[in-house]
């Protein structure tokens, strides 16, 4: 039986662009290995350079047995003309790499043998075209029509290679601007050359050829082929013997007795799928009573003229001295509605105002910038109290809240993310959350289980009665100065037996300090808001891996680096992955 996950059979003639698509996110980490950060920089050592391309024989001939294991079974003419056209191709890019290598070094075939990361994937690859297929039983290929399968397959575990590297080049040339003397700029531009990637969509073509045959569960067998290889691709370059200090990852160059790795996060948004202020209204609402519940029963259709009149609409009956009143689900939706577009309204409002109040910075000015954020603390101040005020809080139980904390979900990654920061043990780490949320309880619950209860949570808190909240919020963390004296206060708890190496990652304005303060600000997809107040108060924003392009120059005329904050300077990125690999190194690898 076909599972949920089976591609639709329509979708077959798009199966390359399917994979790509999904599968991208992984291609993009190769960026962020020690061996292409190195390169890129242009400060990778000759003789890991020389090293690295001189696998490149062992992965021709794979390649070369992989084409003609898919001629082999085909029954396609025109597939096997194809299969002919590509192996030339392949050939031609072999001969051109393999020049490079007699240039830098004519003895190099002789020198290298076969790295056991390469040995990983050619094994892959062999196994693949043999029909030794992970989840498909081997007699499946007994029968000659089911052999005529094995190509597709094939290639799905091929073309993630020769994509990877067409990818990696095109991102890697603009390293290249600028810089004549870049010492790796011929194999650079190989990799983004016309020629290869007409291979790339060559051999993409011919997959959605061979693929259009294929029934939905063994198009999805593809994908997984693909997924594989593309992970064992990012390992082969993870792996690659590096013999010289790298910039990345963090926990590489970590001194386990003299430092102290501290991550701050911001919690909604930043971590969280969803705002925890729209789950504690959707729960308020859900669980509150209705206006049918409240009826007495066997109530009079005409009250007598002397009998009290009945209570307003949007009032409960009245409850037991001890117990919370709740307001009527009718009444909170219409609150909610009520509250949301007036704090969205003030909101920009209130950066608008702030924006226009302080003249534009030509760089960092934290003084100005301090000042100015004092209007949008006094704002999130306001606005906490109406939602306080409101009673739109009334009645949440608590343990309701844990529950559905533990259910809460996370931005892809994030979750990896701790838990690898975690586990780690020659890392000296420790992670606070840093949050505006109205319940700590529930960011905490939502880090209760795999071993993430060790996260620190600094947030604002429900006070409850016999388990039900009351409405009222302690305000703990209300926004940008709250923030950033926990931050400090964190910082001044520790001891001054190690150097601490703070990070802060956040996207919203209310984070601006803390992520200047910090040595390495990390945003992840930064908010229009925040963009526009940090560069009227001359905040750069740089995407990450460029900034670790600069670093690890500099690392290597220094050696040594050094990450300051208030520098001016905040690092975005697009996902928890990048900051994986940038701090802790291995992920996505097979």
């Amino acid at each position: 039986m076909e599972s949920d996950m089976n591609i639709p059979r329509e979708e077959a003639m798009y199966i390359s662009r399917i994979c790509w698509y999904k599968f991208k996110k992984v291609a993009r980490l190769a960026l962020y290995t020690p061996f292409v950060v190195c390169l890129a920089s242009g400060t990778l050592e000759n003789d890991t350079f020389l090293s690295f391309l001189g696998q490149d024989n062992y992965y021709y001939k794979a390649f070369a047995k992989a084409y003609e294991a898919a001629e082999k079974y085909t029954d396609d003419d025109d597939a096997k003309y194809a299969l002919r056209d590509l192996q030339r191709i392949a050939t031609r890019e072999f001969k051109v790499q393999d020049s490079f290598l007699q240039e830098w070094d004519a003895d190099i075939g002789k020198k290298c043998t076969l790295n056991p990361i390469t040995l990983k994937f050619t094994e892959f690859l062999k196994a693949t075209a043999s029909g030794k297929i992970e989840g498909v039983c081997a007699e499946k290929f007994e029968t000659e029509f089911e052999r005529t399968k094995l190509p597709a397959y094939i290639f799905g575990a091929m073309i993630p290679c020769l994509r990877l590297y067409a990818n990696l080049g095109m991102k890697l040339l603009v390293f290249l601007q600028g810089n004549p003397t870049h010492q790796y700029r011929i194999i650079i531009r190989n990799y983004a050359s016309e020629s290869l990637e007409e291979l790339a969509k060559k051999n993409e073509n011919l997959l959605d050829k061979l693929s259009i045959t294929l029934t939905s569960h063994e198009l999805s067998i593809v994908e997984k082929l693909y997924e594989k290889a593309m992970k064992i691709e990012v390992g082969f370059l993870l792996g690659q013997p590096l013999d010289q200090k790298s910039v990345i990852p963090i926990s590489r160059e970590h001194n386990l007795d003299e430092e102290r790795l501290v991550i701050f996060f911001k919690f909604d948004s930043t971590c969280s799928v969803i705002d925890s202020s729209a789950i504690l209204a959707e729960m308020t609402i859900v669980s509150a009573p209705k206006s049918d519940e409240n009826q007495p029963e066997n109530q009079p259709e005409n009250q007598p003229e002397n009998q009290p009149e009945s209570q307003p609409e949007n009032e409960p009956e009245s409850q037991p001295e001890n117990q919370v009143v709740r307001l009527l689900s009718e009444v909170l939706n219409s609150t909610w509605d009520d509250i949301c577009k007036d704090y969205t309204d003030e909101y920009e409002q209130c950066i608008d105002t702030l924006l226009l109040t302080h003249e534009k910075a030509e760089k960092l000015d934290y003084e100005r910038l301090h000042k100015a954020l004092e209007q949008l603390s006094d704002f999130e101040k306001r606005a906490n109290t109406r939602v306080s005020e409101s009673g739109v809080l009334r009645g949440l139980r608590l343990d309701e809240i844990k529950r559905v904390g533990e259910l809460m979900v996370l931005q892809d990654g994030c979750k990896i993310f701790f838990q690898s920061i975690i586990k780690n043990e020659q890392l000296n780490a420790d992670i606070h959350a840093l949050s505006c949320c109205w319940c700590s309880d529930l960011i905490r619950s939502a880090f209760s289980s795999d071993g993430l209860d060790v996260v620190n949570v600094h947030a604002n808190e429900f006070i409850f009665e016999e388990n039900l909240s009351t409405g009222v919020i302690v305000k703990k963390v209300e926004g940008p100065f709250d923030k950033v004296q926990i931050f400090s206060e964190v910082l001044n708890n520790y001891n001054d037996d190690k150097k601490n190496l703070t990070v802060h990652i956040g996207d919203t304005v209310s984070d601006l300090l803390c992520l200047l303060q910090a040595d390495i600000g990390i945003v992840i997809n930064p908010s229009p808001n925040l963009m526009r107040v940090g560069n009227h108060f001359g905040v750069s924003f740089i995407p990450l891996y460029r900034g670790i392009i600069e670093k690890q120059k500099t690392y290597a005329k220094k050696d040594s680096t050094s990450w300051n904050k208030l520098s001016g300077v905040l690092y975005t990125v697009s996902s928890w992955a990048e900051i994986h690999m940038f701090i802790q190194g291995s992920i996505y690898t097979d």
